[in-house]
C-alpha cells in the first residue's frame, strides 16, 4: 500500500512539473494576453515624453504607414486597408475611409481640410465631418504629400508623378523623370524638394522642376528642413545628407540602417527613424541614437514639441 502511495505522490509531481502553472499566473494578472497581443500585433504606435519612447499602441492588421497630428488631442494615424485611426487625448479610434487601399501619407493645413494618399491613385479628404475620395485620372502609386497653403499641394509617386493642387483641380506637373518618387517637403510655393530613386532630388521654383546635381544612386525616402538654408535628406543604408543653402555634404549617421522618414521641431531637435527601430535625434551638432523600445520598421513621425513626438510602424515579417 506504501509503495502505491509513493507511486501516485510521484506521479503527481511529474505532472506538477509539466503543468502551465506560469501561464496560471499570467493570466491570473492578465499578462498573458499582453503577450499574445503584442506578438500577433503589426503595428505600434510610439511616444516621446522628451526623455523615453514608450509603446502607446498596438494595431491588428493595419500596418500603420504614416502619422499627423494639430493637438494633443487630434492625431490621426494610417495605414493598409484603408486603416484611419484618430486619436482624441485618451484613445485611438477607428475612422471609415470607405477604401481598402493603403494609405501611405497624411498632411493637412487646417483641422477641416486634411489629405491622405495612398496606393490606386488614393486621395482622400477630410473636412471635418468624414472622409471622401477625390475624383482624378491617376492610377499612379502615391507616396508622399506636403502642402504650403490649402489651395499649394503637391503629391508625388510612382513613374516621376508630381500632382499639383491650387484649391480647384490637381494638375500633373512635369518632373523630368520616371524613377519612383517617395518625399516632399518645401520653405514656399516657389521651394519644394522631392526625393526619390536612384539619389534623385528635384526642385521646384515656382515655375518648374529642375534635378540636383545627383550625389548617389542610393533611394531617397524622405526630406525636411527648416528653411532655405537647412534641409536634410535621408534614405538607403543610414545616408544623411544635409543643404546649407549652397551645397550638399554628407551627415555621419552611424548606423546603415535603411531611414524612413525625417522631421523636426526646430533646428535642434531634428528625429529620423527607419529600419529595425532604428530612431536618431541631431542636436544641431550632431546625431545620436535613441534607445528604441522596438525592431520594427519605423515610417511616420510627428510631434508638436520635442517633449511629445509620435512615430508609427509595422512588423516588417507580418507585412508580407
Amino acid at each position: 500500500m506504501r509503495t502505491i502511495i509513493k507511486l501516485f505522490i510521484c506521479y503527481l509531481f511529474i505532472v506538477f512539473q509539466f503543468l502551465p502553472i506560469d501561464v496560471t499566473f499570467a493570466n491570473e494578472w492578465g499578462l498573458e494576453k499582453q503577450n499574445m497581443e503584442h506578438d500577433k500585433c503589426d503595428s505600434i504606435i510610439l511616444h516621446y515624453n522628451g526623455e523615453v519612447w514608450n509603446t502607446v499602441y498596438h494595431g491588428f492588421n493595419m500596418w500603420l504607414n504614416d502619422i499627423f497630428g494639430f493637438d494633443d488631442n487630434n492625431i490621426f494615424a494610417i495605414g493598409k486597408h484603408g486603416t484611419i485611426l484618430h486619436y482624441n487625448g485618451k484613445s485611438w479610434e477607428g475612422q471609415k475611409s470607405r477604401i481598402t487601399s493603403k494609405l501611405t501619407q497624411i498632411w493637412g493645413k487646417s483641422r477641416n481640410n486634411i489629405y491622405i494618399v495612398g496606393d490606386h491613385g488614393t486621395i482622400l479628404h477630410h473636412d471635418s465631418i468624414e472622409w471622401r475620395s477625390l475624383e482624378h485620372y491617376v492610377v499612379n502609386w502615391l507616396s508622399g504629400i506636403w502642402g504650403f497653403r490649402d489651395d499649394c499641394i503637391f503629391v508625388v509617386g510612382s513613374l516621376g508623378k508630381i500632382l499639383y493642387y491650387d484649391g480647384k483641380a490637381w494638375k500633373e506637373q512635369n518632373s523630368g523623370t520616371t524613377n519612383w518618387l517617395y518625399g516632399v517637403w518645401g520653405n514656399g510655393e516657389d521651394d519644394v524638394y522631392v526625393v526619390g530613386d536612384y539619389g534623385t532630388v528635384l526642385h521646384y521654383n515656382g515655375k518648374k522642376w529642375e534635378k540636383s546635381v545627383q550625389i548617389t544612386n542610393k533611394r531617397f525616402m524622405s526630406v525636411w528642413g527648416t528653411d532655405p538654408n537647412n534641409v536634410f535628406i535621408v534614405g538607403a543604408d543610414g545616408i544623411i545628407l544635409h543643404y546649407d543653402g549652397t551645397k550638399w555634404s554628407n551627415h555621419a549617421s552611424n548606423t546603415t540602417n535603411w531611414l524612413r522618414v525625417i522631421w523636426g521641431v526646430d533646428k535642434n531637435n531634428i528625429i529620423s527613424v527607419g529600419d529595425n527601430g532604428t530612431i536618431l535625434y541631431y542636436d544641431g551638432a550632431k546625431w545620436m541614437k535613441h534607445k528604441s523600445v522596438t525592431n520594427y520598421l519605423l515610417v511616420g513621425i510627428w510631434g508638436n514639441r520635442k517633449d511629445n513626438i509620435y512615430v508609427v510602424g509595422y512588423n516588417p515579417e507580418s507585412h508580407h
